[in-house]
């Protein structure tokens, strides 16, 4: 089917922007799909990697960059289309084969979402967290170690200098010691 034999697309220029002829129009329920999960999202092709799409969103909270400034400072060629469009660049995406996946974007796309985990404050205490975590885990088993190693040199130490390592008393399987001897049970007597 022909560009000019398929139906309008109500969310090009909405949800896609067509800044690539070449390159297949998502179809408008995947890109429903996207606007009803975040209506900012956007869906560009990529001028930088043959066969992929760069996923943005639009910028909120400032204007961006001049166009001077995007003309210094930027080289990546998504990245400052996705500044031109007044966009914030948030991955890329690959379709593979015929059939366009929405639920693998939306996934992948929530798992990363600051917003959805309660913003950048939010994510920032959790990752200190998550540190200071990993930082007493790592405290914890280096001491059991030193623990242990310590304990290990003690007896290597009494065992070298002659000292007992191990206290006498019943056996570790729990019988006791019995103390008769070997004349006294054969009925042999010594003179």
């Amino acid at each position: 089917m022909s560009r000019a034999t398929q139906p309008v697309n109500r969310f090009v220029g909405l949800t896609f922007i067509p800044d690539n002829e070449r390159m297949e129009v998502p179809p408008a329920w995947f890109l429903a799909r996207l606007h009803d999960y975040d209506a900012d999202l956007v869906v560009l092709p990529s001028r930088a990697r043959p066969f992929a799409y760069v996923i943005a969103r639009r910028a909120r909270m400032s204007q961006g960059l001049t166009p001077k400034a995007i003309d210094e400072t930027i080289t990546q060629p998504d990245t400052r289309m996705c500044f031109k469009y007044g966009l914030v660049p948030v991955c890329l995406m690959f379709k593979h084969g015929p059939i366009w996946n929405a639920d693998t974007i939306l996934q992948r796309l929530a798992a990363r979402d600051t917003w959805a985990h309660g913003g950048g404050e939010a994510l920032a205490t959790a990752l200190d967290r998550e540190e200071a975590d990993a930082r007493a885990r790592d405290k914890e088993a280096l001491r059991d170690k030193f623990r242990h190693l310590s304990r290990e040199a003690y007896r290597s130490y009494k065992q070298r200098t002659g000292q007992r390592t191990i206290v006498p008393g019943p056996s570790r399987h729990g019988a006791a010691i019995t103390s008769s001897s070997s004349s006294t049970a054969t009925g042999v007597t010594l003179a």
